[in-house]
C-alpha cells in the first residue's frame, strides 16, 4: 500500500475510489489485516491534528469508502465496520463530516446490529460461573456494539433514537 496512492483517492468520487482500493489490494494478501491498516492510515489522516482543515473532509470520505468496500469484499465484517464508523463520526468535526457519518445513521446502525433491546438485555440473566460463558460473550458483543452509539449521544437529534439510548445507558453497565 503505497500512502501516495491512497492520498490521491481521496480526490476520486466514491466509484472511483472503490476501484482504486480494489486495484491496490495485493490479491495474495488481501485480508483482514490489510483492510485494517488502510482504514487505520486514512482514519489517522481524517482525525490527525496535523491534517489541514480544508484536507479533513475528502480523507473522511476516502475512510468511507474504505469502510464499504472492505465490507462487500469480505476483508470486514458489519460489526467491524459500524464501530469504525462511530468512532470516526466521533472524532470528526460536524462540518468534516461526510452524510454517512451522521451520528444518528450511525447510532442506529450500532444498535441494530446488538441483536437485543435494552429490555432483552436487561432481562438476560447471568453470572460468573462457566455455564453461562455463552450468555456472557452474547451480552459482551451486545455491550461493544452498544458503548460506541452511546459515545454519539450527545450528539442525536431523532428523539425516539435518544430514548433508546437513554435506555442503554443504563443497562450497559449491568452487562459484562
Amino acid at each position: 500500500m503505497e500512502a501516495d496512492e491512497l492520498g490521491a483517492l481521496r480526490f476520486e468520487d466514491p466509484a472511483a475510489r472503490r476501484t482504486g482500493l480494489l486495484a491496490l489490494r495485493p490479491l495474495d494478501h488481501a485480508d483482514t489485516n490489510w483492510w485494517l491498516g488502510v482504514v487505520q492510515h486514512v482514519t489517522l489522516r481524517a482525525t490527525g491534528p496535523d491534517t489541514p482543515d480544508e484536507e479533513r473532509r475528502a480523507w473522511a470520505e476516502l475512510a468511507v469508502t474504505t469502510l464499504e468496500t472492505a465490507l462487500e469484499t469480505g476483508g470486514l465484517d458489519e460489526r467491524e465496520v459500524a464501530t469504525r464508523e462511530a468512532g470516526l463520526s466521533l472524532a470528526l468535526p460536524a462540518g468534516h463530516r461526510p452524510e454517512s457519518l451522521r451520528p444518528d445513521r450511525v447510532a442506529r446502525r450500532c444498535l441494530d446490529l446488538a441483536g437485543l433491546t435494552p429490555a432483552e438485555a436487561a432481562a438476560t440473566t447471568w453470572s460468573l460461573r462457566a455455564e453461562d460463558v455463552p450468555v456472557m460473550r452474547k451480552l459482551r458483543r451486545v455491550r461493544i456494539m452498544v458503548v460506541p452509539a452511546l459515545a454519539l449521544s450527545s450528539q442525536i437529534e431523532d428523539e425516539e433514537l435518544r430514548r433508546e439510548l437513554d435506555e442503554w445507558q443504563a443497562v450497559v453497565p449491568t452487562l459484562p
